[in-house]
């Protein structure tokens, strides 16, 4: 990410809400669906474990910091609420589903911040860390198991450049 975009993320994601959707983003590369469906059930507090979209991981620190913030909030404002899931609002707290995708572009997309930009940032981090190695980002970050072509080393099934100059991988 550009340095204007980390800006942009800083000025917008002000609310416990935002902060936890961009922390889980950024830290476990969840997407915005694993994030709307990730539930309490999904967490492990006491173990600094959880549960994204299936695949269970050590909860990273910040994301740690601002669940807590998150849930603390939530359980002042909707302390009765039937709702399982992490991330609730006013109409959801009544009900036991998610937000929707809706709710995720009004408080963070239509205000300039984008969660796949955040995610794929954070899973070209691992790559440029460890290496561009397919196996392991795909045990990373639960993405499915690369086909056979994608793993040979070819420009192009491998990664190609943007027109903004930033890598691509083939997930």
């Amino acid at each position: 990410m550009t340095e204007t975009e980390v800006l942009a993320v800083q000025r917008v994601a002000v609310t416990p809400a935002q902060r936890l959707i961009v922390a889980l983003a950024a830290v476990h590369a969840a997407r915005a669906t694993a994030i709307r469906r990730f539930t309490l059930d999904d967490l492990d507090l006491p173990n600094r474990r959880i549960t994204i979209a299936g695949h269970a991981q050590r909860l990273g620190e910040l994301p740690h910091q601002t669940l807590l913030a998150w849930l603390a909030q939530r359980r002042v404002t909707w302390p009765k609420t039937p709702n399982r899931h992490v991330l609730i609002n006013a109409k959801t707290a009544l009900g036991i589903g998610p937000v929707s995708a809706e709710y995720l572009k009004r408080h963070l997309l239509h205000q300039g911040v984008h969660l796949e930009r955040i995610r794929g940032d954070r899973v070209l981090h691992e790559a440029l860390t460890v290496g561009a190695d397919p196996l392991h980002l795909a045990l990373v970050f639960n993405c499915p198991t690369p086909p056979r072509a994608a793993m040979r080393p070819s420009p192009r099934t491998c990664s190609t450049t943007r027109s903004d100059g930033a890598l691509r991988f083939w997930f």
